[in-house]
């Protein structure tokens, strides 16, 4: 847990080097993303263009506020709901999954998937503060 913790830290200082640091060589995002239509458009976004979304220290707050993790020897899963916070309202909700390698430089994100959905945060996720 610690890692995806560090990296949603490295976010919201809009540190590039830390965001990369988080994260295997190879690793990759699946943004399953619902948009004003109604329609869900599927982005594939590598490391260095993932890093491209925080150019502003403190402007974003993501919170995964009840994690749930499976560790099986070098592999982890982490994966829970979210809140995405720009400045202090609500960006969007949805769902982080985290898949973990264990490298000997210490646990490292693989790859992971994210719903996108400012229309899904819940009753409880509406009254989070950043």
């Amino acid at each position: 847990l610690a890692v995806v913790n560090k990296l949603f830290d490295e976010m919201a200082a809009a540190n590039a080097t830390g965001i990369l640091a988080a994260g295997t060589p190879e690793n990759q995002l699946v943004a399953v993303r619902k948009l004003k239509d109604g329609k869900s458009r599927i982005d594939v976004i590598g490391g260095e263009a993932f890093t491209k979304f925080f150019t502003k220290p403190g402007a974003i707050k993501e919170v995964m506020y009840a994690p749930n993790v499976e560790v099986s020897g070098d592999w982890a899963m982490v994966w829970g709901r979210y809140v995405f916070f720009a400045g202090d309202k609500i960006s969007h909700c949805g769902i982080n999954q985290f898949n973990l390698v264990r490298t000997d430089a210490g646990w490292k994100i693989a790859n992971g998937a994210s719903t996108i959905d400012p229309g899904a945060c819940t009753d409880k996720e509406k009254t989070m503060k950043p």
